[in-house]
């Protein structure tokens, strides 16, 4: 499999002893469940299994090019092919490393995974204990077992789930589809349909937000979903609207779940419907409460929620939007 769910880090490393690092990068493995895991689902599976083995060797490739012309396109050239070349899901291992020596006391690292394996929390646990492992140092604590993640899953009350959710997305008349709404007007969307926006906020307006949330005693991610219903809501015209939103989805009650390495996240909606003579104090608490909300069955997987709507339903995502359900 390649394409969106392929991640990639590329980084320029100076003296690095190959051999160390790559040694570094094997005890992660050995040490950790999902990193030597691969899933299949063919003959008479019925359902994707995960299938953790009990050795995998580092898959790494070590090129030297000290001295070649063109470094950086060829360097360039070589990471695209790397992420166009993707994973097998029934094979292991789902992430490879590529050494390339550019010069004396320099290496560049192309670093490519699959996003079944692990979310991004997951990934800088896993660079963390690598540096430390190359540092010399051994990690300070024992991992959970994923494992233990997926039990917990399979523990979950369904039929408590689809009855949250059945009454969440009740107020919910149609999907909230932006484009459709801006192209409303009889002009055609320009371009591919969609684009990337930045919006860089100075020192002294962060500060203020964040005043203003500590002042409405809410997080700034509720200012930010608070607002951005304000606004589907204006160019939709809609009464009722949603979006989608990425939660950690690491259950509390699992011992070591924050180190735990896996992919945990997911993607819900969150339905709301603005009224204009609320006041923003009162919105605020209530985008709030629905997040809390939220937080008792943010493990249920977005195919059953977006099948519970009965609508068609698709979300307009301000972060993440990928997630996978665990089977063991």
């Amino acid at each position: 499999a390649a394409g969106d769910y392929i991640n990639q880090l590329r980084v320029d490393v100076d003296g690095l002893d190959p051999l160390r690092f790559q040694q570094a990068w094997q005890a992660a493995i050995d040490r950790h469940d999902i990193l030597r895991t691969g899933f299949t689902w063919q003959g008479e599976v019925s359902t994707p299994l995960q299938v953790v083995h009990k050795h995998i060797a580092l898959d790494c490739t070590e090129h030297d090019w000290r001295g070649q012309p063109q470094q950086q396109e060829a360097l360039d050239t070589l990471a695209t092919a790397e992420r166009q070349r993707g994973f097998e899901l029934d094979a292991v291992s789902l992430l490879r490393l590529t050494l390339v020596r550019i010069d004396e006391q320099r290496y560049h690292l192309i670093y490519t995974s699959h996003h079944i394996l692990m979310d991004g929390w997951s990934n800088s646990q896993l660079l963390g204990e690598v540096l430390q492992r190359y540092a010399g140092q051994l990690p300070s604590h024992a991992p959970g077992r994923y494992r233990d993640y997926i039990a917990w899953l399979q523990r979950q009350d369904a039929q408590l789930s689809e009855t949250f959710w059945k009454q969440q997305l009740a107020v919910l008349d149609e999907p909230t589809r932006l484009a459709q709404a801006i192209s409303r007007g009889g002009q055609a969307l320009a371009g591919k349909g969609y684009a990337a926006h930045q919006q860089h906020l100075d020192l002294q307006q962060t500060q203020r937000l964040s005043e203003f949330a500590r002042q409405q005693k809410v997080t700034v991610n509720t200012l930010v979903q608070a607002a951005w219903l304000l606004l589907l809501q204006r160019y939709t015209g809609q009464d009722s609207v949603v979006f989608g939103a990425t939660v950690s989805g690491r259950p509390a009650e699992l011992k070591g779940v924050e180190q735990q390495i896996g992919l945990f996240i997911n993607t819900l909606p969150v339905v709301a419907a603005p009224r204009p003579d609320m006041p923003v104090s009162d919105w605020l608490q209530l985008v709030q409460e629905r997040n809390l909300a939220l937080r008792d069955f943010e493990h249920t997987p977005l195919y059953d929620v977006q099948r519970w709507a009965g609508l068609g339903l698709s979300l307009i995502h301000i972060s993440e939007p990928t997630r996978r359900r665990g089977i063991s």
